[in-house]
């Protein structure tokens, strides 16, 4: 850019010449597209016509012109001074004869429509001129009388505009018109030659307003633009002519001193700073501080140094300025702090000027960030980077090396080329490197800094080996390094290459750590998938019926006590993992839960099973064996399908259960075992002391407490809540992402007779997510498609087993509604609250009228007034418990089992719920500090619209009331009497 004005100054001597005039100036015009700014050139100091007397003035003059464009023609303009013209000169008169004219071009612009694309006009520019003759202010003065200088210059003229514009919309910056970052190296690198040439210094000048941003975001883009444009003025009018001053990026500007020692240089730095700080920008609106870095080059010391090497000075002397707080000056010195500092530009080294280094580092950089969005292993990507590094610097060895954990270096990939012509690149071995080049490797990987070493000409070659080791960092933890070797007659790495190098190492360390990370993060997920799979047979019970709450409520009793429990029920409905329940609530749960499955030992080693045997005892008893109720001491003993033991062992197991003593088998010592134990069994264990298959005193002895486990088919609630926490396993672990039910799965899931119970809805699940290919299951995925469905609730009656099952109806909707009961005076059907809960209650009962699943309404109303009442008490317990009418005692532990349930998840409710849930706040809301009995009586209001409905069936009396069946004939008993 800088030649490209020359030339147009030189234009405008030549044509004062030509002319005569006095004073000439030439304004070429920011180009349409905003690629270029504005340039103005004057001849001299001379006094120019004052529609060019600066850029500002000329840019608005021209704007005039513009909308005069029809009017005016193309004839000269008079000036507003005195002896003064103004000319338009156009490129397309010269290069494009048939082009329109410069006012038609206007015009056209002017007339287009709002749905026309805007036409570029063609590149002008204008010359001013000033002169001295009096007859030149006159109408008939003649320019021809100047000279016959029109037909040669103004063409000329228009050529060189659109030059000039064509140059600067390439190399400056198109908001101040400086030379940009491409012409300012390129001027470097040139300044360099010479000052080798010469012998002479050259300084160079970071200069960048502090906090810079702040003004961006407070004024806006445009307000910002001119700033940085009056800066640019400042500078211009500061440094001296015959340096360069031009805009690196962003807002940093350089200044290039030629012949400048570096004493000279802090003085102009000194200038500068003064000159930037003291004016006031944006007319008067902002003041600035300014942060300058200083780096200079002396051929005579400096002499292996190269214009890249002077840019990572200035930079980091600025940055180092930046960071100590700005509005200083910071000059760069060897063996100083800043020669630690970080670069505040990243792109320095990247882009050096030279147009096909900068093509090959941006190359090398997209190869880096398409190998780190490749998803590659941590070995794949180092073999990768290693591969193209070679390829692309053709350097004879190439290796990358990462950190064992002792903190050594390890070779994780090299290549070396071999030396025979033509020959390829081979696989670079630990073992070709020499202790020297393993110490440069190994002092990169301490020091986390680059390292370079000629240890070829130390050991006295005639051409040196050049090594170097370049730290990969990532958040200042250091991962390896790169090493890079080869002859110094060939190797082609300068100071450009080194810093990006460096910052090529910083992307790769970021990429090698997240391929690190990636690995580890995929090696502890299949951790925890076998562990979820393992932990799948010891999950903790998920429940929400009333039938195992009520189970569980008794498992928390007996848990803290050391009473032997019996655990009875259907194969597949959890007995195992109440009993694991029972273990982790116990003070025992830091102890073993040992699990002795009965019915799968033989019997003839069953008794040497649970008590141990003496080596000896028996024919290949080859080790003494302590037992499995020994290996239980201190903890619980799980004796599962108790009930397949033989006679035999089950008086051993008698005395065992009494007496907490054991005697192995070959032993005639008894030993003492402190262990709870627990039984657990889908047999009729009375039955079977019937039938003389079980001995009775062990019966009664295991007969401690009870627990029977309900199956699923008399627990309905259970199922789709059962069935969803499997969806969310089974999704997880084989990676689908299916959100529930369809609506014909979740019916016939609901409906189907659950004869396997829980395990058997286990393994349905698992199947249809396996087999699952879309969002939801069906009952073709859950497999229960064309099988026998299950009857509504009211339709179960009790088998020869004692066991609940499930009759199959002949037809739907075999279920009539029964006439309702006459009202109660509780409650009424007018609008008071107790008659819209008595409505509002009658619905909800109507839903399991028409065939859906019976909901635990009883409990859930007692929990929501227990919550409703201690919010509207302010959690004054005494004055609610009366509102509920319950003792305080009472009041307080279901206050704490509501809350648990709502924290634990446990308190979801239907959307028909929310209707009542106001009524039962209103309720609350209007009672007296005195005794309401509101748990009672809204208990009772619900019961007889149960009963209303469903006169017969208890089943589903007590499944809507929320209470077990004998509860809930005791309570429609007294509600009849």
């Amino acid at each position: 850019m800088l030649k490209s004005t020359d030339l147009l100054r030189s234009y405008v001597l030549e044509l004062k010449r030509a002319s005569r005039a006095a004073a000439v100036s030439v304004f070429v015009p920011a180009s349409f597209s905003g690629q270029s700014s504005a340039i103005l050139i004057h001849s001299d100091d001379e006094a120019a016509v004052p529609e060019l007397a600066d850029p500002t003035a000329a840019e608005g003059w021209l704007a005039q012109q513009v909308e005069r464009a029809e009017s005016r023609g193309s004839d000269p303009l008079r000036s507003g001074a005195e002896g003064g013209w103004l000319l338009e000169i156009s490129a397309a008169d010269a290069l494009f004869p048939s082009s329109p004219s410069p006012s038609e071009d206007h015009a056209r612009k002017r007339r287009r429509s709002d749905d026309q694309q805007e036409l570029p006009l063609t590149p002008a520019a204008w010359i001013g001129l000033r002169f001295d003759d009096p007859a030149a202010g006159s109408e008939s003065f003649d320019l021809h009388a100047h000279g016959d200088w029109r037909p040669r210059l103004l063409p000329l003229g228009g050529v060189l505009a659109w030059h000039v514009q064509q140059v600067v919309s390439i190399l400056a910056d198109p908001v101040t018109g400086l030379p940009g970052r491409t012409q300012f190296q390129a001027d470097l690198i040139e300044g360099f030659a010479g000052a080798k040439k010469t012998g002479r210094p050259l300084c160079l000048l970071f200069i960048n307003p502090d906090d810079f941003a702040g003004v961006n975001e407070r004024f806006g883009r445009d307000p910002s633009d001119r700033i940085i444009r009056e800066i640019a003025e400042n500078l211009r009018s500061t440094i001296r002519s015959s340096d360069i001053v031009a805009k690196y990026g962003g807002a940093i500007y350089v200044a290039v001193l030629h012949d400048t020692p570096l004493s000279a240089a802090k003085v102009v730095a000194e200038n500068v700073l003064r000159s930037l700080t003291e004016r006031a920008y944006l007319e008067g609106a902002v003041r600035l501080g300014f942060s300058i870095g200083v780096a200079t080059f002396d051929p005579k010391s400096d002499s292996g140094e190269d214009s890249s090497d002077l840019i990572r000075r200035a930079d980091q002397a600025l940055n180092a300025a930046k960071r100590s707080g700005g509005g200083c000056i910071m000059v760069w010195e060897a063996g100083s702090e800043i020669e630690e500092v970080g670069q505040l530009d990243r792109l320095a080294g990247i882009f050096t000027g030279q147009m096909a280094k900068d093509y090959r580092n941006m190359v090398m950089l997209w190869d880096i960030l398409y190998l780190m969005a490749a998803n590659l292993t941590s070995s794949e990507l180092e073999e990768q980077v290693v591969d193209r590094l070679q390829a692309t610097l053709k350097l004879e060895q190439v290796a990358l090396f990462g950190l064992a954990e002792d903190g050594e270096p390890m070779l994780k990939s090299g290549l070396a080329r071999l030396s025979v012509p033509g020959g390829a690149a081979g696989r670079l071995a630990l073992a070709d490197l020499n202790a020297e080049e393993l110490e440069l490797v190994s002092q990169c990987c301490r020091q986390g800094r680059l390292i370079e070493a000629d240890l070829g000409r130390a050991a006295g070659t005639e051409d040196g080996a050049l090594r170097y080791a370049v730290p990969l960092l990532a958040a200042e933890q250091r991962l390896g390094c790169l090493y890079l070797g080869g002859r110094a007659s060939s190797i082609k790495l300068d100071g450009s290459d080194l810093i990006f190098l460096q910052a090529l190492a910083a992307q790769l360390a970021v990429a090698l750590d997240r391929a690190r990370l990636a690995e580890q993060e995929r090696g502890r997920m299949r951790t925890e998938l076998n562990e979820l799979r393992e932990a799948l047979q010891k999950a903790k019970l998920v429940y929400r019926s009333p039938q195992m709450s009520a189970v569980l409520a008794t498992a928390r009793r007996v848990a803290p006590t050391d009473a032997t429990v019996l655990i009875t029920g259907e194969s597949g409905t959890g007995k195992e993992l109440l009993a694991r329940t029972i273990h982790e609530l116990s003070p025992r749960r830091k102890r073993p839960l040992v699990v002795v499955d009965c019915a799968a030992i033989s019997s003839s080693l069953i008794d040497s099973e649970l008590f141990g045997h003496e080596r000896g005892a028996y024919t290949g008893a080859q080790a003494r064996t302590i037992g499995r109720l020994t290996e239980a001491d201190g903890g619980t003993v799980l004796l599962d399908e108790i009930g397949e033991l033989p006679l035999d062992v089950q008086s051993k197991l008698l005395r065992f259960v009494q007496e907490k003593q054991l005697t192995p088998v070959g032993s005639t010592k008894a030993r003492g075992v402190d262990v709870r134990v627990i039984a657990a069994t889908n047999r009729d264990l009375a039955a079977e002391v019937a039938a003389k298959r079980f001995r009775e005193d062990l019966y009664h002895r295991l007969n401690v407490v009870r627990l029977v486990v309900p199956p699923l088919r008399e627990r309905p609630q259970d199922i789709l809540y059962l069935a969803e926490h499997y969806i969310s396993l089974y999704s997880q672990l084989y990676h689908k992402s299916i959100r529930g039910f369809s609506r014909e799965g979740r019916e016939t899931l609901l409906a189907y007779a659950w004869q396997g119970n829980v395990r058997e809805l286990q393994n349905r699940i698992m199947q249809a997510v396996i087999l699952c290919d879309r969002d939801e299951l069906t009952p073709v995925e859950l497999g229960l498609s064309g099988l026998g469905r299950s009857a509504a609730p009211e339709s179960v009656e009790p088998q020869a087993s004692g066991h609940p099952m499930w009759r199959m109806p002949p037809a739907p909707a075999v279920i009539r509604p029964q006439p309702p009961a006459p009202e109660s005076p509780l409650g009424s059907s007018d609008g008071s609250a107790w008659g819209r809960l008595r409505g509002e209650l009658a619905r909800l009962i109507e839903r399991a009228v028409q065939g859906e699943v019976p909901v635990p309404y009883g409990r859930w109303m007692s929990d929501d007034l227990v919550v409703l009442a201690d919010k509207f008490s302010g959690s004054v317990a005494r004055r609610a418990a009366k509102i509920v009418g319950l003792p305080e005692t009472t009041y307080r532990r279901r206050l704490q089992k509501a809350s648990e349930e709502r924290q634990a998840g446990l308190a979801a409710r239907t959307e028909t719920w929310d209707q009542v849930r106001e009524v039962l706040a209103e309720l609350v809301r209007g009672a007296e500090e005195e005794d309401q009995d509101l748990l009672e009586r809204t208990e009772r209001l619900l019961l007889q619209e149960i009963v209303a409905r469903f006169p017969k069936s208890d089943r589903t009396g007590s499944a809507l009331l929320g209470v077990t069946v004998p509860t809930y004939r005791r309570r429609t008993a007294l509600l009849k009497a």
